[in-house]
């Protein structure tokens, strides 16, 4: 029984005697740091942007709205040489004119593209995160081929001129929600959001800052 109770002793001491000397290697914590608190703290930035990244496109705000444009296309000339009616001494016959009007309803979505985050625009030390977030931008445009309606439509139009006004209608609906303040309440948004993911993912002082959108 001596023996046996020998036998374990001996082995627990060189137990003790190999944890000993990891720790003095560092290749283990000691036995304090098994028990204590540590703070978050994450080595690498690049982790965090690449999980960022991941997000992909932040959407904050999305805008609907209806509006119209109208199209005039004047008549040309019947004649294929402007000379033809000084010597025929005839006037100057042009086609009617073509006028499309079209309303558009269509959503416009804005919101900060994380894509573009790089590892310049974060800083992580220990629970402290800075980050500076590109400028807020229209991350997409939305208008399906039912939201257009034609109020008024003279003359013949072909496919492609009729695209040419649907474009310009997408500008236009573009135009509008920026005047709307679309791309401000977009970044206060956005900022608000990744305040908060931050802070969930541990982080105890979060500075977020938005690149400012040109005037």
């Amino acid at each position: 029984m001596r023996k046996t109770l020998t036998k374990y002793l001996v082995l627990v001491l060189l137990l003790l005697a190999v944890i000993l000397l990891f720790q003095r290697i560092q290749w283990i914590p000691s036995f304090g740091d098994w028990f204590k608190s540590k703070p978050v703290e994450i080595e690498n930035t690049a982790i965090v942007i690449k999980e960022i990244n991941a997000l992909a496109q932040l959407i904050t705000v999305t805008a609907y709205n209806e509006v119209v444009i109208e199209e005039v296309i004047k008549g040309g000339s019947l004649f294929n040489n402007p000379i033809v009616p000084t010597l025929l001494n005839v006037p100057d016959l042009k086609y009617a004119n073509k006028k499309l009007v079209l309303v558009g309803k269509g959503k416009v979505l804005a919101g900060i593209d994380l894509a573009k985050l790089t590892d310049k625009d974060i800083f992580v030390n220990r629970d402290s995160v800075s980050m500076k977030l590109p400028k807020a931008t229209i991350l997409q445009v939305i208008i399906n081929p039912s939201d257009y309606d034609t109020f008024e439509e003279t003359g013949s139009w072909t496919d492609a001129e009729a695209r040419v006004v649907k474009l310009k209608l997408r500008d236009k609906l573009i135009i509008t929600v920026l005047r709307q303040n679309i791309l401000q309440k977009a970044a206060a948004k956005a900022k608000l959001l990744m305040e908060n993911f931050l802070t969930a993912s541990g982080f105890k002082k979060v500075t977020v800052i938005i690149t400012p959108n040109e005037l």
